[in-house]
């Protein structure tokens, strides 16, 4: 596949290091550039891309209007939002128009590489499932409950997604962790195990390293992958306590403060954040992730 990307950025030495991240690494085909939101609006209608790269503040128009816009017309257009912006308030309003990652400046061009890769192999996946529908489809072999099978894995996956995409942690290290746990337990789930009745989390790391050893040939250790999903989890209740100070009725503070977190902790944050308390709030890795799984089974009976 060949990636073809949009780059809407008014700094034009950022504008410049994205290209020639893109081009080093062999990521793909940089097809177009804008220095404000307007011009960019314009030239995406009829370049179809399938990633942009995207500041927030712009000219003219800003980054979040411009995906709105893009998205009410070309869904399938994937964007990664590149800002020095650190307002949680407009990072988790940007990430509900649809963005896929946030990543802050100055830029970590591993950082960068790392999740363009992540995003590409999404728009991938999404097209082997697409090509493969379509040729079950075409020599009239389409069975339902092969292609339902898919179809319900990507959805759910997407459920996971959506979901940690409000928490602040997509591109985190320990974001695809949570997801892969996330996605296991509701396979378990549906053959009729619960959690937590029925797991341990040190039952889960295992699980982990077993599966990443599995499918990838990429050896890891339970200590590893449960420092991982903490930090992930911590970076999380960052986010949402950050949330709160600026809005304390922010629908994403209200929504998981009390669910994945204890709230008396996310306020213990709260305070650290504001220089009251020297105290950093605690995490649960197991009401995190039970929380989770409840968040989850909202947004697919939406």
């Amino acid at each position: 596949m060949n990636t073809k990307f949009y780059i809407i950025e008014d700094d034009i030495v950022t504008q410049d290091t994205l290209k020639k991240v893109i081009h080093q690494n062999e990521l793909g085909e940089v097809i177009g550039t804008a220095d404000n939101g307007v011009t960019a609006l314009d030239q995406i209608k009829w370049l179809h891309p399938n990633i942009v790269l995207v500041d927030l503040l712009l000219p003219k128009l800003d980054g979040i209007g411009i995906v709105t816009e893009i998205r009410k017309q070309m869904p399938s257009v994937h964007f990664i939002m590149i800002s020095q912006v650190t307002s949680s308030e407009m990072i988790a309003k940007a990430y509900q128009e649809g963005i896929e990652f946030f990543i802050s400046k100055p830029i970590n061009l591993i950082e960068v590489v790392s999740i363009i890769e992540k995003v590409t192999e999404k728009i991938q996946m999404s097209q082997v499932i697409e090509s493969f529908e379509n040729a079950f489809r075409s020599i009239d072999l389409y069975k339902k409950p092969q292609v339902g099978s898919v179809r319900q894995e990507h959805s759910e996956r997407a459920s996971v997604e959506s979901v940690l995409s409000q928490l602040g942690i997509s591109g985190d290290s320990g974001t695809s962790d949570i997801a892969e746990i996330l996605l296991y337990l509701m396979k378990k789930e549906a053959a009729g195990e619960r959690f937590p009745k029925d797991y341990k989390m040190s039952e889960l790391y295992q699980y982990l390293c077993d599966y990443y050893m599995e499918q990838y040939g990429k050896q890891t250790n339970v200590f590893a992958v449960e420092q991982r999903i903490r930090r992930a989890i911590f970076k999380a209740l960052d986010h949402i306590a950050n949330i709160g100070i600026e809005d304390y009725g922010h629908e994403a503070f209200s929504r998981f403060s009390g669910t994945l977190f204890e709230f008396k902790e996310v306020r213990a944050q709260m305070d650290y954040i504001r220089g009251k308390s020297y105290e950093k709030g605690k995490i649960s890795v197991r009401k995190f992730i039970e929380g989770l799984m409840v968040a989850i089974k909202e947004v697919r009976n939406y």
